[in-house]
């Protein structure tokens, strides 16, 4: 078992390493889970191997609305209103008892997710189109807000830092495929001269766009902090993305030791999870100095803790000196 594949045999490994079953280690086992735990975050936060690179895919999500009774056919696009409540909603899609909305504002025109000024239980919605009406339930929640009204896409606690998301597309579809676009009749236009010699002014071309893009339309800001493990992005949402479209997310996730089982087995964090060991060890003794053990040992809690924070301190330094990404990595501009 000299190849940790598992939580335990790594735990085992160790205190091998501190001497067990030789010399008997003071430590009681939650105390170990603890600092295993401790050990496995320092490596997932500092060293390069401890984190991946993805690109998270997020589909877009509607806000509901839940509704009990209802006469007619609500529109998609048309605007619903409570009677009650006078919020205000675009319908994106109407499911037998579920309406499904974007961009809600509301008695005062403003658009928000605040639960105490929405649709409200017990009232009649109406389509200023359609002229269809519903009551929603009389008790429990009515509305459940998406990431377009919440104004941001929530993410995993497993990811610890965004760098960027990709360019969103407006609604009208203007994308490279769409043969009426600028960008897809440039690419017909250069198709003969790719084909006929140098690439060179199609390149020079494309990054020429590109910065025209970058000046004039710009890229979408973002704000991430992992103990939200929210993505805001600063947009129009109301107009700039629909529900179902999809966000991808150029952003770093830590390894999941339970599924990477290499983890247990890496250099740096057998070393780091025994001096941890090592230091709970000498703290649970630390009043002990000079105590004698079978065999002629001495036992000197204090030396064990001052020892193991040394080795903490030295492997510390250094992994941040030589295994840490940079800095810059975490959040990027949009």
């Amino acid at each position: 078992m000299s190849r940790p594949t598992s939580r335990e045999e790594l735990k085992q490994y160790c205190l091998r390493t501190l001497g067990k079953p030789v010399i008997e280690i003071n430590v009681d086992d939650d105390q170990l889970e603890d600092r295993i735990d401790e050990g496995l975050q320092f490596f997932q936060e500092y060293h390069f191997d401890g984190v991946e690179k993805i690109y998270h895919r997020h589909r877009i999500t509607g806000s509901t609305l839940t509704l009990d009774t209802i006469s007619g056919n609500f529109e998609n696009g048309e605007i619903i209103e409570g009677s009650t409540s006078k919020a205000k909603a675009k319908v994106v899609s109407s499911n037998n008892s579920i309406i499904t909305f974007k961009d809600h504002k509301d008695s005062t025109g403003i658009s928000n997710n605040n639960t105490s000024s929405s649709f409200t239980n017990g009232e009649t919605i109406s389509g200023l189109k359609s002229g269809a009406t519903a009551i929603t339930p009389s008790d429990g929640d009515v509305v459940v807000f998406g990431d377009i009204d919440n104004r941001f896409i929530p993410l995993s606690d497993a990811i610890i830092g965004v760098i960027s998301i990709f360019d969103i597309q407006n609604v009208s579809g203007q994308t490279s495929s769409d043969m009426f676009s600028f960008r897809y009749q440039f690419h017909l236009n250069e198709l003969p001269y790719l084909t006929a010699g140098s690439i060179i002014n199609y390149s020079m071309s494309m990054q020429h766009i590109q910065l025209l893009n970058d000046i004039f339309v710009g890229k979408k800001p973002i704000r991430f902090n992992r103990l939200q493990n929210r993505l805001y992005v600063d947009m129009d949402w109301a107009n700039d993305i629909d529900v179902d479209e999809y966000i991808i997310v150029e952003a770093f996730r830590i390894l999941d030791a339970s599924k990477y089982a290499d983890v247990y087995n890496d250099m740096f964090v057998k070393r780091y999870i025994t001096a941890l060991f090592k230091k709970q060890w000498g703290s649970n003794l630390i009043k002990y100095q000079g105590v004698s053990l079978p065999g002629g040992i001495t036992l000197d809690g204090r030396q064990l803790y001052d020892d193991a924070i040394n080795e903490i301190r030295e492997i510390e330094e250094q992994v941040q000196s030589k295994f840490q990404l940079p800095i810059d990595f975490m959040v990027g501009p949009g």
